[in-house]
């Protein structure tokens, strides 16, 4: 085995995968169920609003709203299967399929929420390593809980530097000034305002902050740039969760916007040992 494989496919106790794919399958069933009247109601858009992206682009027109809500009903029906744990090789890849369906469908009526995007990636994943037949050899099965561990975490710092490196081409010298990031707290504020929707008191006293603006930015950058680092180590990877996280909550407390997959620490979920977590609720579920 080389270096880079043994990388790759880490052997580790295969009941780490089965916790996180509990946390996973939680975290999308109860995000599922929380949006379930907005996921169905989307057959109620008209086709003018309809930019279809990613696979829904087979479609040339919406969905009707018995479809948009059958859908809806059938992804929550395979999350509560999935967590449960119930024939995972059928279950996981429909749940992940359903779950891919219902996020790209909603994206093409609206902004596309990379948060979201992520735990969708990793119940792909999920489904990937139930599909994936495990050889009959030492070490075999933590070896393969390794690599879908391992490619979950990739998938996880893959999306921060996406996003980092899209500041920095869209933003340039103005993000890195802080200009860029005043002007979003402003706008994102006003518009808020005037919706009469929820926004935070923060946004307007930050935006009047140069400096702070500044160091904000960079702490943005440091973040979504140096999310690679969390690959290096265990210790490493705790520091930079911890980062993210606290980047997550000053989002939260400067804009109103919340990104609950990593506020949650469930994106995060496959860096740790997370079978150590004492859960007495939760049965074992071989992966």
């Amino acid at each position: 085995m080389t270096k880079l494989d043994a990388w790759l496919r880490p052997e580790v106790p295969p009941e780490r995968l089965a916790r996180v794919r509990l946390f996973v399958g939680v975290y999308a069933l109860l995000y599922l169920i929380a949006r379930l009247r907005y996921f169905a109601d989307l057959g109620a858009h008209g086709a003018s609003d309809f930019r279809p992206v990613g696979i829904v682009r087979a479609l040339e027109a919406p969905l009707s709203a018995t479809a948009t809500n059958a859908i809806a009903a059938a992804a929550v029906a395979l999350g509560i299967a999935f967590v449960a744990g119930k024939n995972l090789r059928v279950v996981a890849p429909g749940f992940f399929v359903a779950m891919l369906w219902v996020t790209t469908y909603r994206s093409s009526f609206g902004k596309i929420l990379h948060a979201e995007n992520l735990a969708t990636l990793h119940l792909g994943v999920l489904a990937a390593a139930a599909l994936v037949p495990i050889p009959d050899e030492p070490g075999a099965r933590g070896r393969h809980a390794g690599w879908a561990l391992r490619t979950m975490s990739i998938l996880t710092v893959s999306v921060y530097v996406v996003a980092g490196v899209a500041k920095l081409r869209f933003g340039g010298a103005a993000w890195l000034s802080g200009e860029a990031l005043g002007a979003w707290l402003s706008w994102d504020a006003l518009r808020k305002i005037e919706l009469g929707s929820l926004h935070s008191p923060l946004a307007a006293k930050l935006a009047a902050q140069p400096a702070l603006l500044r160091a904000l930015s960079l702490l943005t950058l440091v973040v979504e740039l140096g999310a690679p680092l969390a690959l290096v180590s265990p210790r490493a990877a705790r520091g930079w969760a911890t980062l993210a996280w606290l980047f997550h909550a000053g989002v939260l407390a400067s804009m109103a916007i919340g990104f609950f997959y990593p506020l949650t620490f469930v994106a995060f979920a496959p860096f740790f040992r997370v079978e150590r977590l004492p859960l007495p609720w939760a049965r074992r579920r071989e992966p």
